[in-house]
């Protein structure tokens, strides 16, 4: 089952088009911040791979784009 998710691009934490790389990044950032952190991957880009913390989900903006979630940190 796959969940969407909207979020501001600029607000990311990381981004990069190896899953391993952003995942990696997402556990460095993790064990600085007690935050969920969610890993998701463009819907336009599939290849491109975003971090974002999971704080930044209440803040809506008119530059959202849709992500697809891929796992949860």
């Amino acid at each position: 089952m796959s969940e969407d998710i909207l979020f501001n691009p600029g607000q990311a934490i990381a981004s990069s088009y190896d899953y391993h790389s952003a995942y990696v990044a997402a556990q460095i950032y993790h064990q600085k911040s007690n935050h969920e952190l969610l890993l998701v991957k463009d819907k336009n880009d599939k290849k491109m791979y975003y971090v974002f913390d999971s704080a930044s989900l209440e803040n809506h903006s008119q530059l959202n784009q849709k992500f697809q979630l891929i796992k949860r940190i």
